[in-house]
């Protein structure tokens, strides 16, 4: 009788276990539908965060949420939780990781088509106004991104001062905190003193944006004063890409979006802390540096990919302007696609 009694104790505490977990994954989940009603309505407003201040715990993600219901309901319908980590079968943590690698490929893959019809568009233009003798902003651009220093020597403390570029007031040292905090915490995270739209996605690894071309060239070359940019949570929710991106603004990824914050940024020099006597080979270069029409720079880009070698030694095989390399160094540096 007395193991009869300990036994509906134990397995009336567990169904209290269980309950209690399911209450919180329906309580998690009717917010975030009440939230996602208020969007629509337009009261929704997102949290905001200085940079001091953003370093919160994380909310859990749409998957998370997803993956807990599961096992929640699985430990209602036959208690084999520890059983199964004693036997080497999945785990909650397991359903956790699977689920959101499926959902990160998945939507990542939506990109593609994307870029592929902004490309077309873009190539069409260009076309059009090479047809009618002109340059495309693109072009325009390009041609002067690497500025317009002279040979230096980075031996002289004076040159080696002129060499290196101070970001502070830039909007490069915000698009990497941007890409890092969402990574990080898996929630969207946009700047905030632009006026104009800059998001970063970190489910399918990409930015949302309403800047052209020039006006993201201007912004990059801008400086802008001490507390007028921060960052702040994204106005999209990883649920809202249950069904594609849908989004009628532009579509960049992370990777593009950091070359060219590198390369727009320091113009031909180097970014702070960087060395450009250190060895290193470049990994992979983004198709939008092909719009570069200087054979010098797509030289530089060959040959750092074939070798490993420092900046200097670039200059000295190719023979080319310092800046050139430079730029380069400091595209592939900020999108993290050297190795050392």
């Amino acid at each position: 009788a007395a193991e009869a009694a300990e036994a509906a104790e134990a397995a009336e505490a567990r169904l209290s276990s269980e309950l209690s977990d399911s209450r919180k994954v329906a309580d998690i989940q009717l917010a975030m539908k009440r939230q996602k009603a208020e969007r629509t309505l337009g009261n929704y407003q997102p949290p905001q965060n200085t940079p001091s201040q953003h370093l919160q715990t994380k909310p859990a993600s749409i998957s998370q949420i997803v993956a807990k219901a599961d096992v929640v309901s699985g430990l209602s319908e036959n208690d084999h939780s520890h059983s199964n980590s004693e036997k080497g079968l999945p785990t909650d943590i397991d359903l956790l990781h699977s689920v959101s690698a499926k959902n990160i490929e998945t939507r990542a893959a939506a990109l593609t088509p994307i870029l592929e019809k902004q490309k077309k568009l873009q190539n069409t233009d260009a076309k059009k106004t090479r047809e009618s003798g002109g340059s495309s902003p693109q072009s325009l651009i390009m041609t002067n991104v690497f500025g317009h220093l002279p040979e230096l020597d980075w031996t002289i403390e004076a040159d080696r001062r002129r060499l290196q570029i101070n970001p502070d007031g830039m909007l490069l040292p915000w698009i990497r905190k941007t890409v890092e905090e969402g990574r990080k915490q898996d929630l969207s995270f946009s700047i905030d003193g632009l006026h104009l739209r800059l998001e970063y996605l970190p489910w399918t690894d990409c930015f949302v944006t309403n800047l052209s071309e020039e006006v993201l060239y201007t912004v990059m070359t801008s400086r802008f004063g001490i507390g007028e940019l921060s960052i702040k949570h994204g106005d999209v929710l990883e649920e809202d890409l249950q069904d594609g991106l849908g989004f009628s603004e532009r579509i960049m990824t992370a990777e593009d979006l950091l070359w060219l914050a590198g390369l727009w940024t320091v113009q031909g020099r180097i970014l702070p802390g960087d060395d450009p006597t250190r060895p290193r080979r470049l990994k992979h270069a983004p198709d939008c540096l092909k719009d570069i029409a200087i054979p010098e720079v797509q030289a530089v880009i060959d040959l750092w990919k074939s070798r490993t070698m420092s900046a200097f030694e670039i200059v000295s095989q190719l023979n080319v302007p310092q800046r050139y390399v430079f730029g380069v160094m400091a595209a592939a540096t900020t999108a993290m696609q050297f190795e050392f």
